[in-house]
């Protein structure tokens, strides 16, 4: 026990986000590669439809599953590296969804001993918007992207 009778911290580990990674497949002009492009935050969200059916005379309920879809939006500053013109022409044509994918990996942790990795990766994704914003404050230029795709898979 502590000084003031409380229980005494234990050290449940590390967590250091240097590791963490987005990365695109290589476009046509081989500009893909990690985005290190000063990317401030990516949020992806991915749902499903659930009905429930009840029945009329009994306590049964059924549950009836459509289908899934994910948004997805990403907001960096323009900066030294800008993403290539190809990535706004592959990704925002939606005749391109059949190929579009977006991969994002994780890794955290301090050391090889304790790193943990997980990957999302989004197939058949279509850029539906871009938005730039400025401030006379710091003189940055903020873009914010958002897509659409159909599928998720976790890894």
């Amino acid at each position: 026990m502590d000084t003031f009778g409380r229980q005494t911290d234990s050290f449940g580990g590390s967590i250091s986000a240097d590791a963490t990674r987005v990365t695109f497949p290589a476009l046509s002009d081989g500009s893909g590669s990690e985005a290190g492009v000063l990317l401030q935050t990516l949020q992806m969200t991915y749902v499903q439809q659930v009905s429930r059916l009840l029945e009329l005379g009994s306590s049964n309920i059924y549950y009836v599953g459509g289908r899934a879809m994910g948004n997805a939006a990403a907001a960096r500053i323009f900066g030294p590296r800008i993403l290539a013109a190809e990535f706004y022409r592959t990704y925002g044509n939606v005749c391109n969804a059949k190929t579009n994918t977006l991969h994002f990996g994780v890794q955290a942790g301090c050391n090889a001993d304790s790193l943990q990795r997980r990957s999302y990766t989004c197939h058949f994704v279509v850029l539906t918007e871009m938005s730039l914003a400025a401030q006379a404050t710091d003189s940055m230029i903020n873009e914010s992207l958002r897509m659409i795709f159909s599928s998720l898979l976790y890894g």
